[in-house]
């Protein structure tokens, strides 16, 4: 009898601060893109994208989600399905500023060291993300072009502007 290894998945984890926390980064963020122009912008959140690519089954990345990458105590973790729906408009958006695929990911190394060290599967591959959750009525181009001024350098960084849930 052979054992089948699980087929290469693509698993998104989001580890966000708690909502009864105050976000020291997102205000200093929001401070940031205001002082960029995006004036409109009134609050934003920042939290952490990982995106794991490799034979992990969904309890196993639940498993290094709540044991490695979420501190219970401030933090909070969804796994994500890798499409997001365009949601809200205008007054809600999502930004997710990850390294090129050209740049080394030191943080996503080190994920993928430590899964493996849990016992899990190693990973083929992570790769790290910031996304910025931000709240007040903007429009794409507004967005991009704040972020490039302040938040991202688009010579080692792509970003994904998108509507979001509130």
């Amino acid at each position: 009898m052979s054992v089948r290894p699980l087929p290469l998945l693509t698993h998104l984890i989001e580890v966000r601060l708690r909502p009864e926390f105050t976000d020291a980064e997102g205000a200093g963020a929001l401070m940031l893109l205001q002082g960029s122009g995006l004036s409109s912008i009134k609050e934003t959140r920042v939290c952490r994208l990982y995106e794991i690519k490799g034979p992990l089954s969904g309890n196993q990345v639940q498993q290094a989600a709540k044991d490695l990458l979420c501190d219970g105590v401030t933090q909070e973790f969804r796994v994500l399905s890798p499409s997001h729906a365009p949601l809200n408009g205008m007054n809600f958006w999502r930004v997710e500023v990850w390294l090129k695929p050209t740049v080394t990911d030191p943080v996503g190394e080190t994920v993928r060291s430590a899964v493996a060290e849990m016992g899990l599967p190693r990973p083929d591959s992570v790769r790290c993300a910031l996304v910025y959750r931000l709240v007040g009525r903007s429009t794409k181009p507004q967005i991009e072009k704040a972020f490039s001024k302040s938040l991202a350098n688009l010579l080692i960084h792509r970003c994904v502007v998108s509507e979001a849930h509130p």
